[in-house]
Order: C-alpha cells, then sequence, then structure tokens
C-alpha cells in the first residue's frame, strides 16, 4: 500500500484551459494533492478556491500578471480550477539605483544582467538581484546590503519595470593587517591570508580568511572584520582569535577473541612553537603489541594546505606469524587541494624479527608516494560519500635481509544513505609487492588478512599463506571486502548486518577464487562524536580447528 499509495493520490482540483504543457504541469504540483476524499459540494468548492489561490500565484510568478483563475464544480462534483493565461508580461526596463555612488551603480547593473524583452518571471527577478549584491560586496563594497526593490506592471503594454535599489557603503580597500595575534605567530597568521594590501574589500576573502583560522586546531573561533574608513579608502583589516585548550588527552579501547584487548592514550599540545604545530605522544597497550610514539605536525608548511609531519615509534610485537621489536623515525608532505590529497615521506627504520625463517636484523628505508580522495559527511560515521587511497613504496632493505621492492596499496570506500536510517557501506583493499619474495623481505611489510581490521569471523592472520611449521607467514598479494547495511534504529541505537571476504597470496597476482567470506551482524551505540560497536561474525566455509564465531568491541564503524 506505501508502494501504491502515490498512485492513488489525486490533485487538490484539476486544471482547464492551458495547454502549454510546461505550465500545466508546474500549475498542477503548486495547486497539489488533497488530503481527503471530499464529502459534499461546499467541500468541493473550498478545495477548488484553495487551488485557484494557488494557481495565480504560480501564474503570477511566472508573468502572467493579467490571468484570470476561475474556481468551480465539473463533472461529478469534483473541484476545478478554469484558468485563462492572457499575455506573459516581458521585461522592459530594469535600473540599478545605489545613492549618490555612481561607480557602485555600473558594478551592480552590469552584474544583474536581466536581458530586456525576457518573461518576468519572480525566479529570475531575485537571482539577478542577488547577482547585484554579490558583485557588489566582491569589488569593494563588502557592507552593501540589499533595499527595497520595485516592478511596476503596465497591463495596457503587459510590460514590467523592475527597480532594483541598494546601500552600498563606503568604497574600500584593504589596509594594514592587525598583528596583534597573542600566541600565534604574526608571520604565521599573515601568511594564511588570502588578502593583499591595497586591493578591493571582498566579503568572500573575508570569510575564507575567518574560515582558514578557524580550521586551525589551536583557534577555538576566528572573527575577521573591516576598521573604520580612512580618507584613502583604506580599512585595517583586524583579526580577533579565541584560543583552544592547549593540551588534551585521548583514550581508546578494543577488544576482540581474535586478538585480545588493547588501550590506546594520547597526549596532545596545540600551537607548540606558535604556528599551530601540534605534539601528539601516544601510548598503545595491547594483547599483540605495544608501542610508544611521537609526532609533530606544522600545518601550512611554506605554503597553505601543505603539512609537515615528522614522527618517531618505538614498537614491539608478538603474532602468530612473527616477533618484532623495531624503531622507526620518519617525515612526511601532504598537500590538500579541495577533495584531494596528496602526500610523499621517507621512513628509515630498524627492526629485530624473529618468524619462520629465523631471527634477522634487518634496516629498511622507504619512500611513501600517496593519492587521496575524500568526500565522506563525517570521517567517523559517514552516511555518504567516497574515500580512496593509492600508496606506492619504493624500499630497499639493508643487514641479514636484503632486497629492493615496491609495495603497492589501494584502499577504497563508498556510502549511501537508503533513507529512513539506513546506509549501505562498502569496502575494498588491494595490494601488490614487485620485485621480491615473502621470504625475501621484512615480515612487517608483508601482508596479512583475517581478523578485525581485514575479515571479521576469522584468526587474526589466518587467512594469509602458511609457513612449514602451520602458522601464517604472510605474502606479496592482498584481496580484502566488506558490504555492510548499517540501520540507526533509534538516536542512540543502531544495528548492521555484514559480509567480509580476504585473502592474502605468496604470489604479485593474487588467485580470489581462495577468497573466504564470514557474515555477522552487530550492534552500534551512538555518542554525539562516534557509534560504540559490538560485532559478531562467523565463517560461511567454517574449517576443522576454526572458531565457530569471533567477537569484536570498538569505537567507531568498522570502515
Amino acid at each position: 500500500m506505501c508502494v501504491a499509495g502515490p498512485a492513488w493520490a489525486q490533485p487538490l482540483a484539476q486544471v482547464e484551459g492551458v495547454e502549454d504543457a510546461q505550465l500545466r504541469a508546474a500549475l498542477i504540483e503548486a495547486i497539489g494533492e488533497r488530503s481527503s476524499a471530499t464529502n459534499g459540494a461546499s467541500s468541493a468548492l473550498r478545495q477548488a478556491r484553495n487551488a485557484a489561490s494557488r494557481a495565480r500565484r504560480l501564474l503570477r510568478s511566472q508573468g502572467y500578471y493579467a490571468a484570470t483563475v476561475t474556481p468551480a464544480l465539473g463533472a461529478g462534483r469534483q473541484p476545478v480550477v478554469r484558468v485563462e493565461t492572457g499575455p506573459r508580461f516581458l521585461i522592459s526596463s530594469v535600473t540599478a539605483q545605489t545613492g549618490d555612488d555612481a561607480a557602485a551603480r555600473d558594478v551592480a547593473g552590469e552584474a544583474i544582467d536581466l536581458p530586456l524583452q525576457d518573461p518576468l518571471v519572480a525566479q529570475a527577478v531575485i537571482d539577478a538581484e542577488a547577482r547585484g549584491l554579490h558583485a557588489l560586496q566582491e569589488n569593494g563594497w563588502p557592507d552593501a546590503v540589499v533595499g527595497e526593490r520595485d516592478v511596476v506592471v503596465d497591463h495596457a503594454s503587459s510590460a514590467g519595470q523592475i527597480t532594483f535599489r541598494y546601500t552600498p557603503g563606503p568604497w574600500s580597500t584593504y589596509g594594514e593587517i592587525s598583528r596583534e595575534t597573542g600566541q600565534w605567530r604574526p608571520q604565521f597568521i599573515a601568511r594564511m591570508s588570502p588578502l593583499e594590501p591595497g586591493a578591493p574589500a571582498s566579503r568572500e576573502d573575508l570569510l575564507t580568511y575567518q574560515r582558514r583560522l578557524d580550521a586551525l586546531d589551536s583557534v577555538r573561533s576566528a572573527r575577521i572584520s573591516l576598521g573604520d574608513v580612512g580618507e584613502d579608502g583604506h580599512r585595517p583589516v583586524e583579526i580577533e582569535l579565541t584560543p583552544a585548550p592547549r593540551h588534551s588527552i585521548e583514550t581508546g579501547l578494543s577488544y576482540s577473541t581474535s586478538e585480545g584487548g588493547g588501550g590506546t592514550a594520547r597526549w596532545i599540545r596545540r600551537n607548540l612553537l606558535g604556528s599551530d604545530e601540534t605534539l601528539t605522544l601516544t601510548g598503545n597497550l595491547a594483547t599483540l603489541n605495544q608501542s610508544v610514539g611521537a609526532e609533530v605536525s606544522r600545518p601550512h608548511w611554506r605554503r597553505y594546505d601543505q603539512t609537515l609531519f615528522v614522527h618517531t615509534e618505538l614498537k614491539s610485537e608478538d603474532t602468530d606469524a612473527y616477533a618484532q621489536d623495531q624503531a622507526e623515525i620518519g617525515a612526511e608532505i601532504t598537500r590538500e587541494d579541495g577533495r584531494r590529497l596528496y602526500g610523499a615521506g621517507v621512513r628509515l627504520d630498524w627492526s629485530d624479527v624473529t618468524d619462520a625463517v629465523g631471527q634477522r636484523e634487518v634496516i629498511t628505508a622507504a619512500l611513501d608516494l600517496v593519492a587521496g580522495y575524500d568526500s565522506r559527511n563525517d570521517p567517523l560515521d559517514p552516511t555518504s560519500g567516497v574515500r580512496g587511497l593509492v600508496q606506492v613504496t619504493p624500499a630497499a632493505t639493508l643487514g641479514d635481509c636484503g632486497c629492493q621492492y615496491v609495495r603497492l596499496e589501494m584502499r577504497g570506500s563508498a556510502y549511501q544513505g537508503l533513507g529512513d536510517g539506513l546506509v549501505a557501506a562498502a569496502r575494498v583493499r588491494l595490494g601488490s609487492v614487485l620485485g621480491t619474495t615473502a621470504t625475501a623481505m621484512p615480515a612487517d611489510q608483508r601482508f596479512y588478512a583475517g581478523g578485525g581490521g581485514s575479515a571479521r569471523g576469522f584468526d587474526y592472520q589466518s587467512l594469509s599463506p602458511l609457513a612449514p611449521d602451520g602458522t601464517p607467514f604472510g605474502g606479496t598479494s592482498v584481496v580484502e571486502t566488506s558490504f555492510e547495511l548499517r540501520w540507526r534504529v533509534r538516536e542512540r541505537w543502531g544495528v548492521v548486518g555484514f559480509v567480509d571476504s580476504a585473502m592474502a597470496a605468496d604470489t604479485s597476482q593474487p588467485d580470489v577464487s581462495d577468497i573466504r567470506s564470514a557474515a555477522g551482524v552487530g550492534v552500534r551505540y551512538y555518542f554525539d562524536f562516534a557509534p560504540v560497536r559490538v560485532d559478531i561474525a562467523t565463517p560461511l566455509d567454517r574449517r576443522d580447528g576454526e572458531d565457530a564465531f569471533q567477537i569484536y568491541f570498538s569505537l567507531g564503524q568498522a570502515f
């Protein structure tokens, strides 16, 4: 019935006398549908009168100022409106008034661009008025406002005369940019400015500057305004910044039956040196790994939208595939261009690793090249958009493991809202190593599959090539896919159904016929910032020795 219901809906009244199909369709839409069945002639006539009132408004908005609309009862005493459109009124003159400012009048008039003899359509007039205001605000009159608009129609000539009125305010150019920026370096704040001293003032430029400052981690709020006008038209740019808290602490917990438990804590110091630098100290304590690390980020380094990262980490891992102690240091530069991201970085790490091959000390030097795209509406709980990332890593190793290789990896995810709190989500990961074998390369650079971040329902790393002793060894390629249907039942509660698939292989081109899948369900509890998730999954082709199910608990969606 819900599907068929719209087909049964009837218009509030039938339209008669209009041959133009486009105008007729617009009238039917404007009139709307009946809310209930009619009961008697008086009710039907009342509906016809309501429909006629709506039709008149629509016809006037389309330039039919002389139209005649008559409510009546038609066959079967059904409501109808009989329309005689009459002539369509055309624009005969357009005038812009800006007081005594002739230059402002010329700028507004050129931007209005409303051709004479065009139909006198209300939306076209409104759009033209907005264009005139925008032109003034972007070309030296940032304080311009709209006055009362006049449209005079002449029924004798079926024409309309339009007068747009603006109060432009003073002509303004940018003067000195305030350097009283408190705990921030004045040079850094000035570098983020799109304003050129002496250029005509633009409201959009001022808003752009304010949005840039608002986006800084160390700024709670920013306000950019123009000071009083000087004799030469110059107006100082005044900046007011409210700092965010200098320090914060973040924590996170996770648990799964396949990987055990874990906890992460971060201490963050903002605006470390006065240019919005952020120092982040991280500690991680988990069943499979423990680590401490430090990272310093410098946003807008040397140019706007370019960020420099310097990081170091000490890490210990003990998984079924390998046991490793590692020290790493690296630096990376990323650049954002709207939704696009580009990056390049270098890493140097030393590791003492024991796997099925034996114990080896390895030094790895790597160059990471990254390109990405992100249109998600929310990074923690997206309901629309896509995200993609491609990483190419040429690397060379020294020590007990000497090889050169190129590691390729692609990750992508997509999200589509289906209505009523329902979201479909999909994820894919593809990876390949060229130039070496799994045995020759460091254990932590191989590809593994299985577990909470790969394929729920399977043991951690269990969908990877195996060593002779039956433990996971890792491979030179990987394929992973995930599909989720997320339903937010209530404001705080949601449920999820999912299917995960994955495999890793010891060849650079995996045979996807070996891929394995698991299915599961989950519960979400939504905090204001992100959901907490609990998932349970089981293999679809369970084999001897595999657990019947795995349970996962963490913060945020699975992907």
